[in-house]
């Protein structure tokens, strides 16, 4: 999940939010890496978000997680994240029973 300080709600300054960002875009980043997908063009993402307890609203998740998209860009799978790029974006929600089990999957397809 996007770290709380990112999240659409997030009551946080400019300043408290940019450690949380450069960690956040650090392991987005190293897991491009290890997929290396090469660039894709126009894209669509759907986001898989995994729960326990109460879910992420859909706004504050997607907000959240404009950081992350924005490395597509730093990486070279896109050339911008402009609607001419990024033709769609989504969310599913699925609960888990643990919080060991909460994570969120970013799934980039071609369009």
């Amino acid at each position: 999940m996007p770290p709380k300080e990112l999240r659409g709600n997030s009551r946080a300054y400019w300043a408290q939010k940019i450690a949380p960002k450069r960690a956040f875009q650090d392991e987005t980043i190293i897991k491009i890496r290890e997929i290396n997908p090469g660039f894709m063009g126009k894209i669509k993402i759907l986001y898989k978000a995994y729960y326990a307890g109460k879910p992420i609203d859909i706004d504050n998740l997607i907000t959240g997680m404009k950081y992350a998209q924005d490395c597509l860009q730093l990486e070279g799978i896109i050339d911008d994240d402009t609607p001419d790029n990024v033709i769609s974006v989504s969310v599913e929600y699925q609960r888990v029973k643990t919080m060991k089990e909460v994570k969120l999957v970013m799934e980039v397809s071609k369009t």
